[in-house]
């Protein structure tokens, strides 16, 4: 969880609901995955891994 040190643009809203998805590990590996350097399998997922394979694919660029 990350700590929003109390800044308002940070914090969830009193309507927030859980997030539909979850990864957890180092933040190397983290971006690593997002650059397609290691699978997402190698991250701890919870919830939709549909949200982090969409993220995965997207392509700023375009």
């Amino acid at each position: 969880m990350v700590d929003s040190g109390g800044d308002p643009r940070l914090q969830a809203g009193d309507d927030a609901r859980p997030a539909d998805t979850s990864a957890r590990s180092t933040a190397g590996d983290l971006v690593l995955a997002f650059y397609g350097r290691i699978p997402l399998d190698a991250l701890a997922i919870g919830g939709d891994r549909g949200v982090l394979d969409r993220i995965a694919a997207w392509d700023p660029d375009a």
